[in-house]
C-alpha cells in the first residue's frame, strides 16, 4: 500500500499507544511505592481513555484521508485497499484491548490494603435490587465490609434510549440507601467508579448492552467482579437435542461471566450449568442459594397491599404480565391476547381486587409491537387505575406477594418466586415459549397451568371459592431445590468473597 496521509496517520496512532505500553512497562521498574504506582496507572488509565475518545475523530480522519486520495486518482480504494486499513484498525484495538487489561489487572494487584473490603453495587434497576439487598444489608452490619451503591442509566433490553437514573434514584433514597448518582457521561462514571477503589463490583445483569459503554465488562476487570443472577434461570437452550445439552450459553456464559472473580450459584443444577461451558475455573461457580429468595421470604406476616378495603378483606389477585409477547407465534407474553377481557372482568367482580404487576420491559415492548396503536397501551394503564378495585405496582414485590392471594401470571421468574408464599399460582400457558430446562419444569409442575383466559378466571375464582391446591407435594419439591442451604445465602456470599480476597489468585 503507498505510504499516503491514511496511512501514516494510522501509523502514528498506532507508535502513540506503543507508547503507552512502554510508559506502563517502565512504571513497574522506577517506583516501588504501592501507593506511587496505583497513581501512575491512574494517570495512564485517564491518557488511554482521553486516546479513547480520540479515535473516532482519528478514525474518521484516515478514511477522509483514504476517500480524498481515491477521488484525486492517488490510491484506488480498491478491495485490498479497504482490507489493509480494516487489517490497521483492528491491530489498533488489540492493542488498545492488551492495554487496557494490563492496567486493570496491575491496578486489582495493587489494590489498596485496606482494613474493609469495598465493594461497589451498581444500581440500574430498582426490580431487580432483591437480588442484591441482602448482600448490601448484610456488608453493612459486618465490619469486614464497606459497601457502596452507584445509580445508573440503562437501555430498555438493550435497544432503547439511555435513561432511567432519576427513578433508581428516587427510590433509593426512599429505602434510605446512600448512594453516588452516575447519570454523567459514561466514561466520568467509570473514572468517578474507578476513584471508589473498590475491591469487589457487582452489577445487576449479565447483559452488557443496557449498561452504558463505561460500566460494561472489559471496562470494569480493575475489579473483582461478583456476580449474583438478576433473576433464576429456567430457560433452556433452544438449540439443545436432548435434556443433557439444555444449559443456555446466553444465560451462563456471557462474557461477564468468563471475566468475573466469583458467580455465586442459586441451585445445584445451574451450578452445573455454569461449569459445562469450561471457559473459567470450576470453583469460582460457588453454591450459595439465591439471596433473592431470602428478601422475599424475609416479608412475611408484612403485607402491604395498594387498594384501600373499606368494607372488609376481598379477595386479592396479583396479575404480572411478562413483556416478551407472544405477537409472532414466539414469546411468554399473553397479555395482548387477554387485556380487554382482564379489564372487562375486573369491571364487574366487584368482590375482588386486582393489581397489575407488569415486567419492566412490557411498556416498551407493547409500544414496539403496534399492536396497541399510539397511546394505546397507557390508555389502557389508565382504564385499569381509574377502577376502585385495581392498581398497578412497579418496583419491588415482596410485600405485595405477602399481601395477596393469587397470581395470575404468563412469566418466568415468578414462576418460581411466588410459590415461597405457598398461595396458589396460575401459569397462563402461551403455547409458544422457550422451553424450560429441569428447574422450570420442576415450576411449571407445582403451578397450575392453564391455557385460555376463560380456563385461568375458572380456576381463579374456584380457588376464591375455597377449592383445595392439590400441588403441594410439587411445590415442595420445587422449594427443596431452590433452597439448598439453611444458612442465609448473603451470609455464604460475604463469607466466601473475605475467605478469598486476599487469595493470590484474586
Amino acid at each position: 500500500m503507498p505510504q499516503t496521509e491514511s496511512t501514516t496517520r494510522s501509523a502514528e496512532v498506532l507508535a502513540e499507544l506503543a507508547s503507552l505500553k512502554t510508559q506502563l512497562e517502565q512504571v513497574g521498574e522506577r517506583i516501588d511505592v504501592q501507593g506511587a504506582v496505583q497513581f501512575e496507572i491512574a494517570k495512564l488509565l485517564q491518557t488511554f481513555h482521553a486516546q479513547l475518545e480520540a479515535l473516532p475523530r482519528q478514525v474518521t480522519e484516515i478514511v477522509k484521508t483514504a476517500i480524498d486520495a481515491n477521488n484525486q486518482d492517488k490510491v484506488p480504494l480498491t478491495k485490498e485497499v479497504l482490507s489493509r486499513l480494516d487489517q490497521r484498525l483492528s491491530h489498533l484495538g488489540v492493542n488498545s484491548h492488551i492495554m487496557k487489561q494490563v492496567s486493570h489487572l496491575t491496578l486489582r494487584r495493587l489494590g489498596p490494603a485496606t482494613a474493609k473490603i469495598r465493594c461497589v453495587f451498581i444500581v440500574q434497576s430498582i426490580p431487580m435490587w432483591d437480588a442484591l439487598a441482602d448482600i448490601y444489608w448484610a456488608m453493612i452490619e459486618d465490619e469486614r465490609y464497606h459497601p457502596m451503591v452507584v445509580s445508573i442509566d440503562s437501555s430498555q433490553l438493550g435497544v432503547s434510549q439511555f435513561g432511567g437514573e432519576d427513578e433508581v434514584h428516587k427510590s433509593l433514597t426512599v429505602q434510605d440507601i446512600p448512594h453516588l448518582r452516575l447519570n454523567v457521561q459514561s466514561y466520568d462514571a467509570l473514572d468517578i467508579l474507578r476513584n471508589l477503589m473498590p475491591d469487589v463490583v457487582f452489577r445487576q445483569q449479565q447483559w452488557d448492552s443496557p449498561v452504558p459503554p463505561g460500566l460494561r465488562t472489559l471496562e470494569i476487570t480493575f475489579a473483582r467482579i461478583c456476580v449474583v443472577p438478576y433473576g433464576m434461570g429456567v430457560l433452556a437452550n433452544p438449540h439443545a437435542k436432548d435434556a443433557s445439552d439444555e444449559a443456555y450459553a446466553d444465560n451462563y456464559d456471557q462474557q461477564y461471566h468468563r471475566f468475573a472473580w466469583k458467580v455465586f450459584c442459586e441451585t445445584e443444577l445451574t451450578q452445573s450449568y455454569y461449569r459445562s461451558f469450561d471457559h473459567s475455573d470450576p470453583d469460582k461457580f460457588v453454591l450459595t442459594g439465591y439471596p433473592k429468595l431470602d428478601k422475599l421470604a424475609g416479608a412475611r406476616g408484612k403485607g402491604e397491599w395498594p387498594i384501600a378495603e373499606p368494607h372488609g378483606r376481598t379477595f386479592r389477585i396479583i396479575w404480572a404480565p411478562h413483556h416478551s409477547l407472544a405477537v409472532n407465534d414466539e414469546g411468554f407474553g399473553v397479555f395482548h391476547k387477554i387485556y380487554k377481557q382482564m379489564l372487562e372482568w375486573a369491571k364487574s367482580a366487584k368482590d375482588i381486587q386486582f393489581v397489575l404487576k407488569p415486567h419492566p420491559a412490557l411498556a416498551f415492548n407493547a409500544q414496539q409491537s403496534g399492536i396497541f396503536g399510539d397511546g394505546g397501551y397507557q390508555h389502557f394503564l389508565n382504564s385499569w387505575s381509574s377502577l376502585p378495585n385495581c392498581a398497578i405496582r412497579e418496583g419491588t414485590y415482596a410485600e405485595l406477594f405477602e399481601a395477596s392471594d393469587l397470581m395470575l401470571t404468563d412469566g418466568v421468574s415468578f414462576l418460581t418466586e411466588y410459590h415461597l408464599f405457598e398461595k396458589p399460582l396460575i401459569f397462563i400457558d402461551s403455547g409458544v415459549h422457550a422451553a424450560f430446562n429441569a428447574l422450570g419444569r420442576l415450576a411449571e409442575r407445582a403451578a397450575h397451568r392453564v391455557e385460555t383466559f376463560n380456563q385461568m378466571r375458572q380456576v381463579a375464582l374456584d380457588y376464591k371459592a375455597g377449592k383445595t391446591w392439590k400441588l403441594d407435594k410439587e411445590r415442595q419439591e420445587l422449594l427443596k431445590v431452590l433452597l439448598p442451604h439453611k444458612e442465609p445465602a448473603s451470609r455464604i456470599i460475604l463469607d466466601s468473597i473475605a475467605a478469598d480476597i486476599q487469595s493470590p489468585r484474586s
